[in-house]
């Protein structure tokens, strides 16, 4: 059951009504657990033991909040405590992500890489005292809401569970946010990225066989098949969220218009983005260390950032390119180029790392790369149906205009008669279910 599919309408649907139902009779405990028992059967039904795994990293996270919070109760650190949580916590993911080195039989579980980050940030929010512990039930509920659970956005546990210990805030305004939320994220899934990704597949399925221009068309519809993808999941698991009355954080924003390497990451995965920032790169000094260190220190987070996504070369190519790129426009950038000019710099370069993200073998991926720019004049191939990329390119052409006037500085406002719009376009030209693109990590 994903998020593009009418079940999951049913069950949302289904969830709230109960939800308010027991808003009603102010019982937050049978709501909270009615929340967690919906959490886990939607996680169930893609496989019933990855239930065990989920259950076991909250496990950890809960116990592990008390263990730091008693030793630091008799004047320990409570370092030893989190190492320790830390190391099971992520035991796991490293099985399951890295462990396809060892069997290619091991299948990755959908979400682990995000429920892990996810449950992790409660128990260092309780070293570093930003957050108390908490019972059990909050907990569990935390790390499985099955909003987050599968592709984030990554939450904190000073965000979420104060808004499940009190009533939920399900109103009209917010159900009407929502809906308008789910519906747009669906339409950049289903029209945009899904129909996006038919061309990039054909493309990318034998790319040496393809002219300089065709690669570049397909790695500039990568681009957007990938960012409407993973925002269109965010904006549903956003606007699920608000139509149950809890409000989590933005993990898009309008990325594609940034002014800069630094700029594009604070607008692009947020969540993400600012757990490293916060998790890591501060643990290792953030940017009160000397300069080599804090060059070595940003070189790390973009590489470990790739190694989250998969543990191959291409992933860390893509990191470090991303590292070299920031670093550079730090010490060179010192905004004379005009605004627009470096926008499509940006944009261009973020696009030729994205061919290392999409196609993991890395000599094919320097292949692309490289015939992209030796071979870029010659005739475009429009796939196997002209008609349908010729109507894709109109369609993603529509789609960079509404983000541009939802982009600027007076934003162009929803309205129900769009909600309406979108929903028609969905169903004239959005394809059937694919699975969302971070489902692989």
């Amino acid at each position: 059951m994903t998020f593009n599919s009418f079940t999951y309408v049913v069950f949302l649907a289904a969830v709230t009504l109960l939800a308010w139902a027991s808003n009603c009779w102010h019982n937050l405990r049978w709501r909270n657990l009615l929340l967690l028992a919906a959490s886990y059967l939607f996680y169930g039904l893609f496989h019933l033991w990855f239930v065990g795994l989920l259950l076991y990293v909250s496990l950890i996270a809960y116990l592990g909040g008390r263990w730091i919070t008693i030793a630091q109760r008799r004047g320990d650190s409570g370092k030893k405590e989190l190492t320790l949580t830390i190391a099971l916590s992520l035991l796991c993911l490293l099985f399951f992500k890295y462990g396809h080195f060892v069997s290619k039989s091991i299948v990755l579980p959908v979400g682990l890489s995000f429920f892990t980050f996810q449950a992790l940030t409660y128990s260092i929010d309780i070293y570093r005292k930003k957050t108390e512990p908490e019972d059990l039930l909050s907990v569990l509920l935390f790390v499985a809401f099955f909003p987050t659970l599968l592709s984030g956005p990554i939450e904190r546990s000073r965000n979420i569970i104060p808004q499940l210990k009190s009533n939920l805030d399900i109103r009209y305004e917010n159900v009407t946010e929502g809906v308008e939320l789910y519906i747009w994220g669906l339409f950049k899934k289903a029209v945009i990225a899904d129909r996006l990704g038919l061309f990039v597949d054909e493309i990318y399925f034998n790319p040496t066989s393809h002219s300089g221009s065709t690669l570049g068309l397909a790695a500039v519809f990568y681009s957007f098949q990938i960012y409407a993808d993973f925002s269109g999941y965010a904006d549903m698991a956003i606007g699920s969220a608000r139509i149950l009355g809890i409000k989590l954080m933005d993990n898009f924003n309008f990325p594609y218009f940034a002014k800069s390497i630094k700029d594009f990451w604070r607008r692009w995965h947020i969540s993400l983005t600012s757990w490293f920032t916060e998790y890591v790169y501060i643990s290792l000094g953030g940017n009160r260390v000397g300069k080599a260190r804090w060059v070595m220190n940003i070189s790390l987070v973009f590489l470990l950032s790739g190694i989250w996504h998969g543990a191959t070369f291409s992933f860390i190519v893509w990191g470090a390119m991303h590292a070299i790129l920031y670093l550079t426009e730090h010490f060179l950038y010192r905004e004379r180029i005009p605004n627009a000019l470096y926008r499509l710099f940006v944009f261009a370069t973020v696009t030729s790392a994205w061919v290392f993200f999409r196609v993991t073998d890395i000599g094919q991926a320097w292949s692309v790369v490289a015939g992209i720019f030796t071979n870029f004049f010659s005739p475009v191939y429009l796939g196997m149906s002209s008609f349908s990329t010729l109507l894709t390119m109109m369609l993603l052409l529509l789609f960079v205009l509404r983000e541009w006037l939802l982009f600027k500085p007076n934003p162009l406002k929803r309205t129900s008669w769009e909600c309406v719009f979108l929903l028609l376009a969905t169903f004239l030209f959005g394809l059937e279910a694919h699975p969302f693109v971070y489902f692989q990590f």
